[in-house]
């Protein structure tokens, strides 16, 4: 897993991308911090196949839904045309992500996750933070200039 700096991050848009000159953001799969959260949903849908069925209602479902609610909440909004929008649904994929956090640390609890990869989901989930801290802030300095 690629991390990236937050003073590295990408904005949405047409904005350009603060360290690295021009370069355009076409659409949120530029986005690294999209990439991740992408990658961290199929790692949870492939860890839940793995969950006894008496968890597949509720556990499995909602890790699931949480998990997913992070790329598609960034998705969304940078498909806004208006950086308050973007950074309301910035902020919702945050909240996703502290969801998909104590769900995984649930499961980890319950047995149903062992220790290692537990510890590389909950580090790509605190990249994550990271990363949407970081270009939270971005969009923010960049609607107040």
């Amino acid at each position: 897993m690629r991390v990236v700096p937050v003073g590295s991050m990408f904005c949405s848009g047409d904005l350009a991308i603060p360290s690295l000159g021009p370069r355009k953001v076409k659409n949120f799969e530029d986005l690294e911090v999209w990439k991740a959260a992408d990658r961290l949903a199929h790692d949870v849908f492939r860890i839940t196949q793995g969950f006894p069925r008496t968890y597949l209602y509720d556990l499995s479902n909602q890790l699931r839904r949480a998990a997913l609610s992070v790329p598609a909440n960034i998705a969304e909004g940078s498909a806004s045309l208006h950086s308050k929008e973007l950074i309301q649904s910035l902020n919702v994929a945050r909240r996703s992500l502290a969801e998909t956090r104590y769900f995984l640390l649930f499961a980890r609890d319950e047995g149903l996750i062992a220790s290692d990869p537990y510890e590389l989901m909950i580090a790509r989930c605190e990249s994550i933070g990271r990363m949407l801290s970081g270009l939270i802030r971005s969009v923010r300095a960049r609607k107040s200039s």
